[in-house]
């Protein structure tokens, strides 16, 4: 049965590969893509709805539809976005709006991206949001909730992040180095592993990195 998928997020590094990978595959036949702008691809099963995902209207003007799977791939930076509030108000603020406008709309599994190291009582505030959203969208009634912590990503990204960037330089040189969910992992490798949950019934709710590889290496 041909099925909706609904991209949050999808001009990221982890999100344009999964949009990618979802045109692609036969399982879905359509894919719409919630944006503050287009991501620039073209298919006959591309539905793209830009506006502001923090205001509250653009989520009640969607039309309503069969959303079988939600990809949540949101994200930001302090350099990006230097208020604490507003930082708290992506990373947290719209996966649970997502998770809200699915459960209206058929959702029955969510996969959202979270980060390794997430906790809701650490003393980063990063992963501190991070595990604040991970604990509030396990008290929802989602049918399955797949969370996805990747450790440093890798691949290109048209902007630049310079943390991120630093990241990946020490993390390739000292990989040999570095415990299974410490290892840099691919967007691309990240995105498989979110579609393979989407058509799994897997009762694991929270991956690791090693975990995310796993299953698409095997």
């Amino acid at each position: 049965m041909s099925k909706t998928a609904v991209v949050i997020g999808a001009t990221g590094l982890i999100g344009n590969a999964l949009l990618k990978q979802l045109l692609a595959d036969e399982r879905y036949a359509r894919i719409i893509v919630l944006a503050r702008r287009n991501t620039g691809l073209e298919s006959e099963k591309l539905e793209e709805l830009t506006g502001d995902l923090l205001d509250q209207d653009f989520w009640k003007s969607i039309p309503r539809v069969q959303a079988e799977d939600v990809f949540c791939c949101i994200g930001t930076t302090r350099a990006k976005t230097s208020d604490m509030q507003e930082y708290k108000n992506i990373d947290y603020g719209i996966p649970l709006q997502a998770a809200h406008w699915g459960l209206k709309n058929g959702l029955q599994k969510f996969v959202v991206i979270s980060s390794i190291g997430a906790d809701k009582n650490s003393r980063v505030f990063y992963t501190r949001t991070k595990g604040q959203m991970e604990e509030a969208l396990r008290k929802l009634s989602i049918p399955r909730l797949y969370i996805l912590r990747p450790s440093v990503l890798m691949g290109h990204r048209n902007e630049f992040r310079f943390g991120e960037a630093v990241g990946k330089i020490l993390t390739k040189a000292f990989s040999w180095l570095l415990p299974g969910r410490y290892k840099g992992i691919k967007g691309q490798t990240v995105a498989q592993a979110m579609i393979i949950l989407a058509n799994s019934t897997s009762g694991q709710a929270v991956y690791e990195s090693e975990e995310i590889r796993s299953l698409v290496e095997g």
